[in-house]
């Protein structure tokens, strides 16, 4: 994006989201900052390191992390972006809620940490879908029992999603 476009972008966001540029390196920089990043010099390995970067900030400015959806193939990272997020939040033990019943990435790490069963037919391979072979439904740590995991993971519903969501963060934060 252009800088034009960015603080384009910034006013129209003013009251509703806080726009932040994230360098290779994880540090914010200022639209300023963004005029000297050359758009053509950002290679695959560039970006691999900038979206981890991002991702690891996001972590670290939020107390919980939910996902859904999410690309198989196409995707510029080391992995598809919603996978490490995954592992970002489940490594640091940061609560962990995930939707999969819209399919993408989500419903494949769902079946990857054997939350739900496999859905029949071809499979597309991932970068770092092994990777969660390690862990199970309790590394999520986000307050629901292994079957309000499975429905969630699992639902097509939205109510029903931010209602079981709901329930994890309450729980969570009353220590129950």
């Amino acid at each position: 994006m252009t800088t034009k476009d960015i603080r384009a972008l910034n006013e129209e966001l003013q009251g509703f989201a806080r726009l932040v540029l994230v360098g290779l390196d994880g540090s914010t920089m200022s639209c300023e900052g963004h005029r000297a990043v050359q758009p053509d010099a950002m290679d695959q390995d560039k970006w691999c390191v900038g979206l981890t970067a991002m991702r690891e900030l996001m972590r670290e400015q939020t107390d919980a992390r939910l996902v859904l959806g999410g690309k198989l193939e196409g995707y510029k990272g080391a992995m598809p972006g919603i996978a490490e997020e995954a592992l970002l939040a489940i490594a640091a033990k940061q609560p962990f809620f995930l939707v999969g019943g819209f399919g993408g990435c989500a419903r494949d790490i769902a079946e990857a940490l054997g939350i739900v069963d496999p859905w029949a037919g071809s499979r597309i391979t991932w970068q770092g879908r092994e990777l969660f072979s390690g862990y199970t439904a309790d590394d999520l740590n986000n307050g629901l029992t292994p079957a309000e995991n499975r429905r969630l993971a699992g639902t097509q519903h939205v109510g029903q999603a931010i209602a079981l969501v709901m329930i994890g963060l309450r729980r969570l934060r009353h220590g129950t």
